[in-house]
């Protein structure tokens, strides 16, 4: 069979733009190099299609050169060049980097004026398309060849089907040099880091560790790659571990840190915080991310910190009970035998003139406001009810108080079973109370305000709410003492003695909480 002529030129044409197409998408799936990429397809343009030139501009996100390639031009090419360093992009340039196709000219001898190539392209065209991958234009691609080839759509096609396979190289390989930067940026704060981090699966097995972890077990770090943190861990610690490592996977953990122990190579014990998170692939957690730091000296320091004020508030609690004891049984007792001779004097009323009668009235009302105010400081320093009855008859006398000296609506709620707890327990809950109500009497200018204990199997829940001023509450804990608050920094303390945070929570014109729970 004899094919035509014509048949034979378009067959031929088809395998050139296969070859041509072929050789782009090689380029692209080996393309690791964004000039080895351009190149190679500028090359393949000219060798392989036959076309006269090709070139290519890349350009950065703001529009400015980052390079040129070209195939066929040699030195003809560089006034090109230093033109486009200049920022003077050719009419064609303009026009394709502001359009979606292809820009074709016919005749850029005389259309062209401000190319330096146009001379050069006598009885040529030239096709010019921007290279554009979702959004983000990489350059222009231009380039010469016979101008019957430019009226043709297929060819039109086919290098803008070239444009695109470049410009999706480029976004390839621009996002793997993204990718690497990432990687290399994290790996270098990664290692950098000051706390300790592991990387491990979710059998505990460790995959990687930076230089801190390693310094702070004593282990080398290829020593570390393939161990199990629960060699690393206490019994105790390693099942707490796991319990958080299983809520974190339900999505049921917090973000707090939590103390671990950890056991060093030499089998020394150190106190370290973990902070953990998930690390995930496809939608799926495939390990932990743990971020650790050694608090042991801060723990040691805290705890003899907390000593130190346990044991300088239970002596001032026992200087309180023994001066309370001196003022009711000794200067009360003193006064109220004073108080008793006057009543005797006045009574013989005959030899006493109405000026001196006045007087003992007088010294009478004072000496009783006198033995009042004692009893009430006494009562203050340490409260009889207290020890004798517990805590719940101490709040209710208290806020009784409150009520009659200050005219503050005061009650007290108890919720579930009231029972009565340990005397140190007792103790604090009623000082953090009176604080908490002393504060109400001094600067809230409430008028209503609540004591509520809430009795759980295991727990105790109290809370002291009014309805007054209220204030702005600070960002640190350490800024209510700049402010003068040292009433709720002495609370705060009681409150960690107890084991237990100290909760405040104000708003000004919306009252105050204060509340805190306890293990009892």
């Amino acid at each position: 069979m004899v094919t035509s002529k014509p048949a034979d030129e378009k067959i031929r044409h088809l395998n050139l733009v296969l070859r041509v197409i072929r050789d782009v998408n090689r380029l692209i799936i080996e393309g690791k190099d964004r000039d080895r990429l351009v190149r190679g397809v500028c090359d393949s343009l000219v060798k392989s299609r036959g076309y006269f030139s090709a070139w290519v501009a890349l350009l950065d996100k703001s529009g400015g050169i980052v390079t040129t390639v070209e195939s066929g031009l040699g030195e003809k090419f560089l006034p090109m060049v230093e033109q486009l360093k200049r920022g003077e992009m050719t009419g064609c340039g303009r026009r394709a980097l502001a359009e979606s196709g292809a820009v074709v000219t016919g005749a850029p001898a005389t259309t062209c004026a401000d190319c330096p190539l146009a001379k050069k392209y006598s009885d040529r065209g030239v096709i010019t398309v921007r290279l554009e991958c979702e959004g983000r234009v990489y350059g222009i691609l231009s380039a010469s060849l016979p101008a019957d080839f430019i009226t043709e759509p297929e060819e039109i096609s086919l290098f803008e089907q070239v444009a695109g396979d470049i410009a999706l190289g480029l976004r390839n390989i621009e996002s793997e040099y993204e990718r690497k930067e990432a990687e290399s940026r994290y790996r270098a704060l990664f290692q950098r880091a000051s706390d300790g981090i592991f990387i491990y699966d979710l059998e505990g097995n460790i995959i990687e560790v930076n230089r801190a972890a390693a310094d702070l077990t004593g282990y080398a770090d290829d020593e570390l790659t393939g161990m199990n943190i629960s060699q690393l861990l206490s019994t105790e610690s390693f099942q707490l571990a796991m319990e958080r490592q299983q809520a974190l996977v339900r999505n049921e953990a917090d973000t707090q840190r939590y103390e671990l122990e950890l056991v060093r190579k030499d089998g020394t014990r150190r106190i370290i915080e973990s902070l953990t998170g998930l690390l995930g692939q496809d939608g799926e957690a495939v390990g932990i991310q743990a971020m650790v730091r050694d608090v042991t000296e801060q723990k040691q320091l805290r705890e003899s910190m907390q000593f130190y004020i346990s044991q300088t508030i239970r002596a001032q609690e026992e200087e309180r009970r023994r001066i309370a004891c001196e003022l009711h049984d000794e200067t009360a007792q003193s006064l109220a035998a004073l108080l008793f001779d006057l009543n005797v004097i006045a009574k013989d009323k005959a030899q006493l003139s109405g000026e001196s009668i006045q007087h003992l009235e007088q010294l009478r009302d004072k000496i009783e406001r006198l033995i009042e105010g004692i009893r009430r400081f006494s009562h203050e320093l340490r409260p009889p009810v207290l020890d004798q009855v517990g805590l719940i008859p101490a709040l209710e006398l208290l806020c009784e108080e409150l009520g009659r000296e200050n005219r503050v609506n005061t009650t007290v709620k108890v919720l579930g079973s009231e029972r009565r707890l340990l005397p140190e327990v007792e103790l604090a809950l009623f000082r953090i109370a009176q604080e908490a109500l002393r504060n109400v009497r001094r600067h809230s200018q409430a008028t209503e305000a609540v004591v509520r204990v809430e009795f759980t199997p295991n727990k105790i829940k109290l809370s002291i709410t009014d309805n007054g001023e209220g204030f702005e509450l600070p960002k640190v804990l350490g800024d209510f003492a700049s402010r003068g608050k040292l009433g709720l920094l002495g609370m705060h303390e009681r409150a960690r003695l107890l084991g237990s945070n100290l909760s405040v929570k104000s708003q000004v014109v919306k009252g105050t909480t204060i509340a805190l729970e306890v293990e009892g």
